[in-house]
């Protein structure tokens, strides 16, 4: 049973990995995955009188509507330097990540789940492309922007022991969106990442970001929200340890954030 999960735990280690990978600027170099960046325009919309939201959680992080500091160029500078060398006073003491299949997770859980993986050495050319800077009109600390990732398997990919030998092979991913989230006094609170807007794009059968570079390796494993095997998966991957977290333990969790959903469980319905 163990080195029947070995994979798929590995798999879900990587899915974190993601949020350390948000794409720097192209006048600072990347200090994850050695990547080339390119950033394209910027795009505002004014933000409007806000609707209450039916969820919980984004009601929530609304605050007071009114950011004291630009909420897209704050947004911007953290792409463009983010990593695991990060200060970490970015982030607010209620920091949440979710993916379409890892979280809710907080930064340390984060950071201990990205152990293990060799992907810049698999992938040493990664070019992220970043895009199209955001505001949500209905929520002005909300930042939304889009990335495409490009890269090479030209090096040998070892996932927790387990070595997948260099292809050659390209990778072209979906364009994914990805959300930042600041409270009223600048830090972030909340992250979404690696949405995929169009899974008929590119090479990696609808796969973004980490989980297209695992997939361009050989590592083409289900992971879809709501697939029984793979919640499963998930749970014993926790049971046995050692691998990282897809979620924060429950105490863990802050209290603002009221999703019953964990890892690739079904959403919520309010």
């Amino acid at each position: 049973m163990v080195n029947a999960l070995r994979l798929p735990v590995a798999l879900l280690a990587a899915s974190a990995v993601a949020e350390a990978f948000v794409a720097p600027s192209s006048s600072a170099p990347s200090t994850r995955l050695g990547s080339t960046v390119t950033e394209e325009a910027v795009a505002t919309t004014p933000s409007t009188a806000s609707k209450k939201s039916k969820s919980p959680i984004f009601e929530h992080l609304k605050f007071d509507g009114k950011p004291s500091f630009d909420v897209i160029e704050k947004t911007r500078d953290y792409v463009s330097q983010a990593s695991w060398d990060l200060d970490a006073s970015i982030y607010d003491d209620e920091y949440v990540l979710r993916g379409p299949v890892i979280g809710p997770i907080n930064r340390e859980d984060l950071i201990g789940s990205q152990k293990g993986l060799g992907l810049r050495e698999a992938f040493p050319d990664v070019n992220i492309e970043t895009f199209g800077y955001t505001i949500d009109p209905e929520n002005p600390y909300r930042c939304f922007y889009f990335q495409r990732w490009r890269a090479t398997h030209t090096g040998d990919l070892d996932a927790f022991g387990d070595v997948f030998p260099a292809t050659g092979n390209e990778m072209e991913a979906p364009v994914s969106v990805f959300t930042a989230v600041w409270t009223p006094e600048g830090k972030l609170i909340y992250e979404q990442v690696g949405a995929v807007i169009d899974r008929f794009e590119g090479n990696t059968q609808g796969k973004a970001a980490v989980f297209g570079l695992l997939h361009t390796a050989g590592l083409k494993l289900s992971a879809g929200v709501g697939d029984k095997g793979f919640r499963l998966i998930q749970r014993l991957g926790h049971l046995l340890g050692g691998r990282g977290r897809s979620w924060s333990k429950e105490e863990e969790i802050p209290s603002w954030w009221k999703s019953t959903s964990r890892g690739a469980d079904g959403t919520d319905q309010y």
